[in-house]
């Protein structure tokens, strides 16, 4: 599935659009068929391992946190259900991903459906990341302001952010198969005019905040960090007798920043960027497999390895070996074992064939062992 680029290209899109200002694609899919109904999203909502919300502007606003047990009590009018991950549980919204595979795709948060009856919204807000909203059954007006960092979000009701009335820089009615990209901090108003189904493909976008406390989470975690600050004396201590030398504030913060350059963090950033921002749909295998019965299904001819929808993995070549991360996960793996992990990494199915010149490696149906038994790849014919 790719965007069909009529009035500007990729690579304008890239240069001049991605994180900078706010762009509709009309028909950028052609023929688009919603890959869920409605009934099937309210459904999904009903599960306890599924984020979800119903938002009402009926009689003022009102938001409603999942499960949810029935539907009942909903106006006819002017309410939107919002379900977060739904690309970790129906395989075709996960293949919405594909219309932003020219993006770095570690940045991909989840596919957000939401379904809104007539007059229904969530009000003008903004994101603090890049989002893509693909256009399903119905029509909905969108307005979209230029990017503005200075506007403050208010908590209208209880976990329902706003922003005031803004200049829309784009005023658009959105139909099956259009796409609406909207950078950072660009504020958006959207209301159906019928019911209708909207995809938001966002992406990810750690504060500094997050990044420093999972940091140091993981350098307690590792029993790192142990070095102890010293410095040298002032040759005349008595002349900022009572101050902190500017020095040796200069020399603490090295201190810090020694920790995160030592190479710590690369290791640390993978292993960050791979856990699961949402529930994924992990099973571990029913019967434990060893590694002589799992070569053997894996010769088959008919046999397919598949990844669990949404897993995020890497890997990090070293001079001393290859480091393979998944699901927060870490694996010390052999520089020959580079083959197989490009494979995991870059494909969402593996046929025997396209395993076949990995399995003659012992080392590498020790790691599928080990990945199919915790439930991260599964088997199927």
């Amino acid at each position: 599935m790719n965007i069909n680029w009529t009035n500007l290209s990729q690579q304008t899109f890239i240069t001049e659009y991605w994180n900078k200002k706010p762009v509709v694609l009309k028909a950028a899919v052609t023929n688009f068929d919603d890959p869920i109904d409605a009934n099937d999203l309210a459904g999904l909502a009903m599960e306890e391992v599924v984020e979800s919300r119903i938002v009402r502007c009926d009689q003022g606003w009102n938001v409603k946190h999942g499960p949810f047990s029935d539907y009942g009590d909903l106006p006819e009018r002017q309410w939107s259900l919002l379900v977060q991950g739904v690309d970790r549980w129906i395989p075709e919204v996960h293949e919405l991903r594909k219309l932003v595979s020219f993006l770095p795709q570690w940045q991909i948060d989840d596919v957000m459906v939401s379904f809104s009856s007539q007059g229904g919204g969530v009000g003008a807000h903004l994101d603090q990341y890049n989002v893509f909203i693909l256009q399903g059954q119905g029509r909905r007006h969108w307005q979209v302001g230029a990017v503005d960092k200075t506007l403050q979000q208010k908590e209208t009701v209880t976990d329902l952010l706003q922003v005031d009335s803004f200049d829309a820089i784009i005023d658009e009615i959105l139909e099956p198969g259009d796409l609406l990209y909207i950078p950072p901090f660009s504020p958006h108003c959207g209301e159906t005019l019928e019911d209708a189904m909207s995809y938001s493909i966002g992406f990810r976008a750690p504060s500094q905040t997050e990044l420093l406390t999972s940091f140091a989470d993981y350098i307690f975690e590792n029993e790192l960090g142990k070095n102890r600050f010293s410095t040298q004396v002032n040759s005349n201590p008595s002349r900022l007798k009572g101050a902190i030398p500017g020095q040796d504030i200069d020399a603490l913060k090295q201190f810090m920043l020694e920790s995160i350059e030592s190479g710590r963090f690369e290791h640390f950033a993978h292993q960050f960027l791979t856990e699961p921002t949402r529930e994924l749909d992990i099973v571990p295998s029913e019967h434990e497999w060893s590694e002589s019965q799992l070569l053997q299904t894996l010769q088959s001819e008919h046999v397919q390895l598949n990844k669990v929808l949404g897993l995020q993995t890497s890997y990090r070549i070293t001079e001393q070996s290859l480091q393979f991360f998944c699901n927060g996960m870490y694996f010390s793996l052999a520089p020959n074992q580079l083959n197989l992990i490009e494979i995991l990494s870059k494909q969402e199915t593996m046929t025997s064939k396209e395993l076949k010149s990995s399995l003659v490696q012992l080392e590498n149906i020790t790691l599928l062992t080990t990945l199919i038994n915790t439930g991260y790849w599964y088997i199927s014919e």
